[in-house]
């Protein structure tokens, strides 16, 4: 698809946008929701002024990029993917930031990160111009968080972290990127210059232990002596007024340049019990019950199984992401017989607090 019809098939407003991802099943995080949509809106509407209306780059706002923080199995990337992929098809990649390291080191260069999006434009460089590129694990590249020792540490740079973040830094702001058109270790490989200034970059971090952080900094300026009670787990939300701070981060392990790059922070919170049950009947059972009944077996499950899947989500603080390992962990044996027999019925039923299954 060209640039230009690209823009011109968007009508969405943030509205529809919010109700769209609402109906492609995503569930809980109405407040963040509310912000991508809008942050989604406002990049096509960009775009639409500048390569439609030829309105001056100069008196419209730049781009922008965000920080998305919150507990694992939240729903930070799978929004991204709903809302750009599959709504606005526009070019949009979800990256793992722990697979690369500072140019020159063993680990994929940062820049093929853009090689990723160039790829989902099918080459097409004005195409990949305008993209999105979510940059999941973001938290994972915090100087402060590694812990990598070796012979002449101090002497060198560091791959892993601080380098990393310095890649970004380039790349977030409006600037060309010699872009390697495959990713490959190949001196030889031909590379495609791409300009930044219309990419909006989207980071995903659970950001754990960010609390402690907190408590730390707070301790050591004579505050925080009542945030001892406060919660340290895995699914631990935070409050706006806690990611706001660019500060925060830094003594996490984030450069505060880089985090100037993102315009806005938005928190994600762990999902309840009431959406993960939502998450479990309208998703992940779901097409689990689709699959079967493909084949004539039909899967029944009883309440109770429900409340104990979401029992171990909530206390195993895996989010939605925990779901479907508890149900494939229980219809495993059940499925293998099932299939292996003439059997039409797969039942999961509760027995004094532990999921059972029988077939017939």
């Amino acid at each position: 698809m060209m640039l230009l019809d690209l823009i011109a098939q968007f009508e969405h407003t943030p509205q529809t946008l919010f109700n769209e991802v609402a109906k492609l099943g995503y569930i809980g995080q109405d407040r963040a929701k509310r912000a991508i949509c809008l942050m989604a809106y406002r990049h096509m509407n960009r775009l639409r002024k500048l390569y439609v209306h030829h309105i001056p780059r100069e008196v419209l706002p730049s781009k922008e990029n965000y920080l998305l923080v919150g507990p694992t199995g939240s729903g930070k990337t799978f929004l991204i993917e709903l809302l750009f992929q599959k709504i606005l098809t526009i070019p949009a990649v979800v990256v793992d930031i722990t697979n690369f390291s500072e140019t020159g080191y063993v680990g994929q260069d940062v820049n093929t990160i853009l090689t990723r999006l160039l790829h989902m434009a099918d080459y097409d460089t004005e195409l990949a111009s305008v993209g999105i590129v979510c940059i999941d694990e973001f938290d994972k590249i915090a100087s402060g968080k590694n812990s990598a020792v070796f012979s002449g540490a101090g002497t060198t740079k560091d791959v892993t972290g601080i380098g990393v973040q310095r890649e970004l830094l380039k790349m977030l702001e409006s600037t060309w990127v010699d872009v390697p058109r495959e990713i490959t270790h190949s001196s030889y490989a031909g590379v495609a210059g791409l300009h930044t200034e219309n990419i909006s970059f989207i980071a995903c971090g659970a950001f754990s232990g960010f609390r402690e952080v907190l408590k730390s900094r707070e301790a050591r300026i004579g505050f925080g002596k009542e945030a001892s009670n406060s919660p340290t787990g895995i699914a631990v939300g935070l409050s706006t007024e806690e990611v706001e701070k660019a500060v925060n981060f830094e003594a996490y392990g984030i450069m505060p340049e880089l985090m100037g790059r993102f315009a806005r922070i938005i928190p994600f919170q762990p999902l309840d019990a009431e959406d993960l049950r939502r998450i479990l009947d309208t998703s992940t059972l779901a097409k689990y019950k689709h699959e079967l009944a493909l084949d004539g077996i039909n899967l029944i499950v009883e309440e109770a199984v429900y409340q104990l899947i979401v029992e171990k989500a909530m206390a195993r603080e895996t989010g939605a992401r925990g779901l479907k390992s508890y149900v494939v962990e229980y219809l495993e044996e059940a499925c293998f017989e099932a299939y292996s027999d003439a059997y039409r019925v797969v039942r999961l039923f509760a027995d004094n607090g532990h999921i059972r299954w029988e077939i017939s």
